[in-house]
């Protein structure tokens, strides 16, 4: 190939300068475009010329195009991640500035200008009045190649929303019984408004879910005041109906109770004896008596080894056994006017034919027989009698002369009796913490106690310090009253420490663990013992011996909710629903914490219920919520029965912290709502008193309410269902 001309001679030629023929004669100049179109040398470079600024325009614009496309989508995801991280942050249908914050956080994560060499990035976000919440995203983007054709940079804008989509919802109502919760507000006692209010709560959940066949809405109840009752939640496999209930085999075996002794170490020598015994080294001995004609002999019962006969008078033995007169011969026998006296000391015989017995007692060392039975000496020999046979007879065997044989059993048997060996009389109790069995007692059984002694005659056959329980089981015991006592359902909580702070909770603070459960000792709870409970002054043992002590002991006071605890349960049936709110009735103290510790147990996801807890059936999330209601801060009561037992002498909780009792309850509370915050919504009402303190720190933002009468209190628990509700629609 010919190398190409230059553009001048190119030009030339299209000019159409003359070239010589062949034979040197000039050409006639022919057509610029006709030449042109005739030569095809250096046509490659005239088009490449030509082409090059379409092609870079080309080249540039898919670039920078796809640089769009790949920022938008980016913004786009940014701002969906962002929005959805917000809604999820939103407690309430507000756009808190936490949930922004948590949204913008999101944002930045998924978009960053240095990746696009973008500039001008914002994110904004709102939320309607149904918690709907709608977000914007813009960033600028610049042209890298079409920047140099004149193309200025790029700005993008994207849309995005986001909502809660939660087919199911559980609610634990953890609800004051308390005392003070018989108190009226406008005529109206505070226990017969919240029961209003929560059956209101759950009529408008249910109007709410009408027609809705795939959401699942489950309640669970807490009653609590200084204790909770269980008696509901923990029973035997054999009463399961999966229910959520826990085996009683989560309860311990034996437990500490601050209880007393009684100590008998008096010793009372007696002078009497012991009651009469037959002698075990003297058999009974029988023999018969027959008394007949022909025999003067007079023997006494105890001289008689063999039958033996006696002159019989014309008394037959049927007089005989009934005559008041105990002459054997009334003179006109053959012995004259000799009468012989069988019983020298009787004078009668009881008892008719064939039935009667008679008896007669000789004490040791005496030959004379006497009809009472001694009272006195340390044996004595018992004569009993009873007629064998009353036949006639003579001499010739015909019952025709005046006299018959009378045959009568004799046994004899030797009695023992011993001075009393020393007995132990009461001396004082001691009052000191006690080990008890409860396994039979949380099993259903009851168990069997000296509730008093009678200090002037109580007795026990051996020195020594003895429980209540052990009097009671005791033989030979006496001067003492016994009673009976049976579990009510309320609880002693698990083994806990007596710390300050709570963030985090101690791990030996297993009473604030409100996931885990077992049968190991630090997981399992103490039934209540409250009957065999005393109180003392402080933790020291204390030896009393005053009557007061004795027979007035000081027992701790007592509240156990009368409504036992409910796990997460459908109430289909509307009835059982408020059959069982009605139940509730007031007494006792606030303690916080132990309202929600099991309020967090029966509704977390994990632990003891996460079979139960952990998804719907239908396979989705489930929206979780307490709903917890106190009309009054914190009290400790130092001398009543809790769920730690008495504070006064237990200290569980305080130790010896030197902090007060309410105020280490209150941190507890706190603990356990800052715990599980952002997982469980957490809704704190208010009911005749102000929400501040805990309450307002431990529910979440914008959940925390105050309700001074009954209008209020149903207008809170209606705004929390219609709240729940609508967490359910989201898409």
């Amino acid at each position: 190939m010919s190398p190409p001309y230059s553009v001048k001679k190119l030009l030339h030629r299209v000019a159409g300068s003359a070239q010589a023929d062949a034979f040197g004669q000039p050409k006639k100049p022919a057509g610029v475009f006709v030449n042109l179109l005739r030569d095809r040398t250096a046509n490659v470079l005239v088009i490449t010329a030509a082409a090059v600024i379409p092609m870079i325009a080309l080249a540039g614009s898919a670039i920078d195009i796809s640089r769009v496309y790949l920022a938008k989508n980016r913004l786009q995801a940014a701002c969906d991640s962002g929005v959805l991280a917000g809604r999820k942050a939103m407690t309430t249908l507000v756009y808190t500035t936490a949930a922004q914050n948590r949204a913008n956080a999101m944002f930045n994560f998924n978009f960053d200008d240095n990746d696009y060499r973008s500039t001008d990035t914002e994110f904004n976000a709102i939320a309607d009045a149904e918690g709907k919440l709608d977000g914007e995203a813009s960033t600028t983007l610049p042209m890298l190649v079409m920047d140099m054709l004149g193309f200025a940079d790029r700005d993008i804008v994207v849309d995005c929303s986001a909502d809660i989509q939660v087919p199911n919802i559980d609610i634990v109502f953890v609800l004051d019984v308390t005392g003070s919760m018989s108190e009226t507000i406008d005529g109206t006692r505070k226990i017969d408004a919240l029961k209003s209010a929560t059956i209101g709560f759950y009529d408008s959940i249910a109007t709410a879910m009408a027609g809705n066949t795939r959401t699942r809405v489950r309640y669970g109840f807490v009653p609590y005041s200084q204790a909770v009752n269980s008696s509901e939640l923990f029973v035997p496999y054999a009463n399961f109906d999966d229910l959520g209930q826990v085996s009683r085999n989560h309860l311990i075996d034996t437990m500490p109770v601050q209880s007393r002794v009684a100590n008998f170490t008096t010793p009372v020598t007696g002078s009497g004896y012991t009651a009469w015994a037959v002698d075990s080294s003297t058999a009974p001995v029988a023999f018969n008596q027959t008394f007949a004609t022909g025999d003067a002999a007079s023997k006494l019962p105890d001289a008689a080894t063999s039958p033996t006969a006696s002159i019989m008078s014309n008394n037959d033995c049927l007089q005989y056994s009934a005559n008041l007169s105990f002459s054997i011969d009334n003179g006109s026998g053959p012995n004259g006017s000799n009468p012989q006296v069988w019983f020298p000391t009787r004078t009668s015989w009881p008892g008719d034919a064939g039935i009667g017995n008679s008896v007669l007692y000789r004490p040791g060392g005496s030959s004379t027989w006497q009809a009472t039975e001694p009272t006195s000496g340390t044996s004595y020999t018992r004569a009993t009698f009873s007629r064998v046979s009353n036949t006639w007879s003579d001499n010739n065997g015909q019952q025709t002369g005046n006299y018959k044989a009378c045959i009568r059993k004799v046994t004899h048997t030797t009695y023992k009796r011993t001075a009393n060996t020393s007995t132990y009389k009461f001396t004082n109790w001691s009052y000191q913490p006690v080990n008890y069995s409860v396994t039979n007692y949380v099993g259903g059984s009851s168990i069997s106690y000296v509730s008093s002694i009678d200090s002037s005659t109580a007795t026990v056959p051996t020195s020594g310090a003895y429980t209540p329980v052990q009097l009671a089981a005791l033989g030979n015991q006496t001067g003492m009253t016994t009673s009976t006592t049976s579990w009510n359902g309320c609880l002693e909580e698990r083994p806990t420490t007596a710390a300050t702070s709570f963030s985090p909770i101690p791990a030996a603070a297993t009473d604030l663990d409100y996931i885990n459960g077992g049968t190991s000792t630090a997981l399992r709870w103490r039934p209540a013992l409250r009957e065999l409970t005393y109180m003392r002054p402080g933790t020291a043992n204390v030896t009393k011996n005053d009557q007061s002590a004795i027979n007035d002991p000081v027992k701790p006071a007592n509240a156990c909710p009368s409504a036992s605890m409910r796990n997460l349960r459908e109430y289909d049936d509307r009835s059982t629903f408020t059959s069982y709110v009605n139940s509730l009735q007031p007494s006792g103290n606030t303690y916080l914490d132990v309202g929600m510790v099991w309020g967090l147990r029966l509704i977390a996801p994990q632990g003891m219920f996460a079979q139960r807890n952990l998804t719907g059936p239908n396979g989705g999330q489930i929206s979780r919520h307490i709903i917890f209601l106190t009309d009054g801060a914190p009290v400790s009561s130092a001398e009543s029965y809790t769920a730690y037992g008495t504070e006064q002498m237990d200290r569980r909780i305080t130790g010896s912290t030197g902090v007060a009792a309410a105020t280490l309850h209150a941190r507890r509370f706190q603990a356990l709502c800052d715990a599980e915050r952002g997982r469980v919504g957490i809704w704190a009402v208010a009911f005749g008193t102000s929400v501040t303190g805990n309450l307002s720190t431990c529910a979440d933002s914008g959940r925390a309410m105050q309700a001074n009468n009954t209008a209020e209190l149903r207008n809170a628990f209606a705004r929390i269902a219609n709240e729940v509700a609508d967490l359910r629609l989201v898409q």
